[in-house]
């Protein structure tokens, strides 16, 4: 889903650079571009940090070695 239609960024390129080490709203918008220029983007990646906190950012990925 895109997450930042200013910047294209979608929630997957978020979630890589939390994985990649950004913990930080200030961080992922310096990594990614999203919320740069608007707040509504900035309240979606505070959610996406949220869930990595709570450790289930990848909750809709296959789980290893599924199909």
């Amino acid at each position: 889903m895109i997450v930042c239609h200013c910047a294209r960024v979608t929630d997957r390129d978020i979630r890589n650079a939390i994985d990649d080490g950004a913990s930080t709203l200030s961080a992922v918008v310096k990594a990614t571009g999203a919320g740069r220029c608007c707040e509504p983007c900035r309240v979606e990646i505070r959610g996406l940090l949220g869930s990595s906190a709570a450790g289930d950012h990848h909750a809709d990925a296959p789980a290893a070695g599924g199909l």
